[in-house]
């Protein structure tokens, strides 16, 4: 791979560097991709990389991309599935199974 490339960071239309996991779509967006616990990959979005960004005029105001991750990454550090709420009962048997063991 040539040095430019290597050296070149992804950046959103503002010039910040995005880190890993985080894009920026087409409209504005911006995305952050992580993989849920049960090995599915997950996304989120938010019109603000960060708290200080403002909201485009007409849309929602929303938490900034960067506090929903830290929110995710808590919870996934601690055990808390991220998506619970979403969880059909053939999904949440399986966990209970799963976490449960032989015992």
């Amino acid at each position: 791979m040539p040095r430019k490339e290597r050296d070149e960071k992804r950046r959103d239309n503002k010039g910040r560097l995005l880190k890993s996991g985080e894009s920026q779509r087409s409209d504005g967006r911006y995305a952050y991709k992580y993989i849920d616990t049960f090995g599915e990959p997950q996304f989120v979005y938010s019109w603000k990389l960060v708290p200080t960004d403002k909201v485009p005029a007409g849309k929602r105001p929303c938490l900034s991309l960067r506090e929903k991750i830290k929110q995710i990454q808590k919870d996934l550090d601690d055990g808390i599935d991220t998506i619970g709420k979403k969880m059909t009962v053939c999904q949440l048997y399986e966990k209970y199974t799963r976490q449960r063991g032989n015992g």
